[in-house]
């Protein structure tokens, strides 16, 4: 079997196009860990505003992607009788949620408008508020799920170069003699 000049054009213009395909993103996980130390006692109708930062972890704003995210907070009692009342607040809702029983491991859930500011400065501005008692305030985690697009390297874009130059062969017809 005799291959044609078309069919090794094709062959290396599948090949270019498989292999330049696959370098461009894959799944991916940044964490942050806001620390207060020392622990931040937090009063009645006062509020602690912070932000978390997942450019310091990794992620490129404009070129990798979030797709979900979840954050976790150390959230416990002073030990004196009075009841606690903490409210979890971020982009997109005033009040996230309500935490009565402040057991330690707190959690609060995702929102468009964050997962809006993640993709948009690797930001998530996040409060949390007393509305009746004190508490105190431990640590934050926030985990991001997503993409990491990495810049193609040399040798990938010019197996992408090779493949557009194959399918350009392959439009080419013989002209008649």
């Amino acid at each position: 079997m005799k291959l044609t000049t078309n069919k090794w054009t094709t062959g290396l213009a599948l090949i270019g196009v498989a292999a330049s395909s696959g370098a461009f993103a894959g799944p991916m996980t940044w964490v942050d860990n806001y620390d207060f130390t020392p622990d931040r006692l937090i009063s009645t109708f006062e509020s602690v505003v912070y932000t978390h930062d997942i450019t310091d972890n990794g992620f490129v704003v404009g070129v990798d992607d979030a797709t979900s995210y979840s954050l976790s907070f150390n959230l416990y009692d002073d030990r004196d009788w009075d009841l606690e009342v903490a409210l979890f607040s971020q982009p997109g809702y005033l009040i996230d949620s309500a935490f009565f029983n402040l057991t330690g491991a707190e959690g609060g859930g995702w929102s468009l408008a964050g997962l809006w500011q993640l993709d948009t400065s690797g930001h998530l501005t996040v409060a949390i508020s007393s509305l009746v008692g004190d508490f105190y305030l431990g640590d934050s985690t926030l985990t991001v799920h997503g993409y990491q697009n990495s810049v193609p390297e040399p040798g990938t874009l010019a197996l992408f170069g090779a493949a557009l130059l194959g399918f350009g062969l392959m439009r080419r017809k013989p002209s008649a003699v």
